[in-house]
């Protein structure tokens, strides 16, 4: 009798293990798949800086800006994939009715506090460039004069 009741113990305890792994495995699985967002700040690198704010993404590059006009989500593996807009810029005056503003895909990768971030225009399937940033990063520019 002394033996069924130390088994059924033993059984109860294991169940109850199991089912704490299992709500915790649940739970870190709920986590990392919840969205976040990219830290807001300035994140920097070579030939690019991005202002992250509440709004979106300010962004200037070598001869250059872009910008991306809503927050970015990353999903549980840190990706985005978002429209934005890119201009290249030149020196000397620009009348009010030029523009070269183009609809391009930011693409990116964020761990930590850095970021892999490549342009793509779809239209010309061309890959404008590929940058790496830190947060807190004032970037490396070398702006048209």
């Amino acid at each position: 009798m002394k033996l069924a009741t130390i088994c059924v113990g033993v059984m109860a305890l294991f169940t109850q293990v199991g089912s704490c792994n299992s709500r915790s495995a649940s739970m870190n699985a709920t986590r990392a798949g919840a969205s976040q967002e990219l830290a807001k700040g300035t994140w920097g690198g070579q030939h690019i800086r991005a202002e992250v704010n509440e709004r979106g993404v300010e962004i200037e590059f070598d001869c250059a800006r872009g910008s991306i006009a809503r927050k970015i989500g990353l999903d549980a593996s840190g990706r985005f994939d978002l429209d934005g807009s890119f201009a290249t810029e030149h020196a000397g005056p620009v009348r009010d009715d030029q523009s070269n503003s183009r609809t391009v895909r930011y693409r990116g990768v964020v761990r930590d506090d850095e970021m892999e971030l490549t342009v793509f225009d779809p239209q010309t399937k061309e890959t404008i460039g590929s940058f790496n940033l830190k947060l807190g990063s004032e970037g490396r520019l070398m702006k048209c004069k």
